[in-house]
């Protein structure tokens, strides 16, 4: 017994040792990756403008596109002729788990591609119409190619409280009497049911500081699934529904999007029916910028690196692998 705990200290202490070598690693610049999905030159400005403040501190970057090894190739490329060493990769998506097996494949923090690839022919920039399909995961191109340490952030716009007084704000300035009215917040879902219910059940939480916000007569909350047609055609019908339902005879229902910019698909949706809605989606807004600021900040406390200088920090997180060990009588 004796034996396997002196064993244990040595790899306890090897172990950290490696954990904390990046941190002590002289020369060490970080910067940061933003990832977004790319839209409307509007959309686009939208991203531009809440990324903007960071540029003062440290490089930074945007790759607009789902996951597309292009512009990822040129963001890292062009992080890295700056002298940046340390890249926090920031997924601006509502769901961390949005394209994120890819994600960790084209960085090169997974082996293996996802079963099925995601592969835009026009390169990955969605400010035009290209084609877009899936292809299966032994035809996906390779990862690109780094000397940078990249490290990808854990959460999604959903994960923080922080986005849901965004929701909260947007809400008062359309509300003028909330016992009269009902509140309907939309996004985009998923098409698999366990991961749609995973976005209703985290966007609903967060829905609890509308709820808190006034006494509305009532707070739903929505995905459209607007990329399957068979699931999106019945959340068409239950969305409508419920607005129909809680409109009239003096009330009315204030629609607002949880999505990072714009209204979407939704003035179709509802086309033919009243509620008040000025458009206004989480961007443009402050605690964006702050949550990005956020999610960068854990990336480097992952390595023990602080999110500015790049010297080592006393909060560095140490995870210990798991360690299986077999012993004899």
């Amino acid at each position: 017994m004796r034996r396997v705990f002196k064993l244990l200290s040595i790899f306890l202490l090897l172990f950290l040792t490696v954990t904390d070598s990046r941190a002590t690693e002289p020369g060490v610049k970080t910067g940061i990756l933003v990832m977004a999905h790319g839209g409307s030159p509007e959309w686009n400005t939208a991203v531009v403008e809440s990324v903007a403040p960071l540029e003062s501190s440290l490089p930074v970057r945007i790759a607009f596109g789902m996951a597309q090894p292009g512009p990822l190739q040129q963001a890292v490329g062009e992080l890295e002729a700056e002298g940046v060493t340390d890249i926090a990769v920031v997924g601006l998506f509502v769901s961390s788990q949005s394209f994120r097996e890819q994600i960790e494949y084209l960085l090169g923090l997974s082996s293996e591609p996802p079963a099925m690839y995601l592969h835009h022919h026009g390169g990955g920039d969605l400010t035009m119409n290209h084609h877009i399909e899936m292809i299966p995961g032994n035809l996906a191109p390779p990862p690109i190619q780094k000397n940078a340490t990249l490290i990808l952030n854990r959460e999604g716009l959903y994960d923080s409280d922080k986005v849901g007084r965004i929701m909260v704000e947007r809400v008062a300035s359309l509300s003028l009497s909330p016992d009269k009215e009902s509140v309907l917040i939309l996004a985009h879902g998923e098409g698999d049911n366990s991961l749609n219910n995973q976005w209703l059940s985290r966007v609903d939480d967060l829905a609890t500081q509308v709820r808190r916000s006034g006494p509305f007569r009532h707070v739903q909350v929505e995905t459209l699934r607007e990329d399957w047609q068979d699931e999106r055609a019945r959340a068409e019908k239950r969305i409508r529904n419920y607005v129909q339902a809680q409109g009239g005879h003096g009330n009315s229902v204030l629609v607002v999007p949880f999505r990072l910019f714009g209204f979407g698909p939704y003035a179709t949706v509802l086309e033919g029916l009243e509620y008040v809605s000025d458009q206004q989606a989480l961007l443009p807004h402050p605690i964006i910028t702050d949550w990005i600021r956020d999610q960068a900040r854990d990336c480097f406390a992952q390595i023990g690196i602080d999110f500015l200088t790049g010297e080592p920090t006393e909060t560095a997180e140490k995870r210990l692998p798991e360690i299986s060990i077999l012993s004899s009588r």
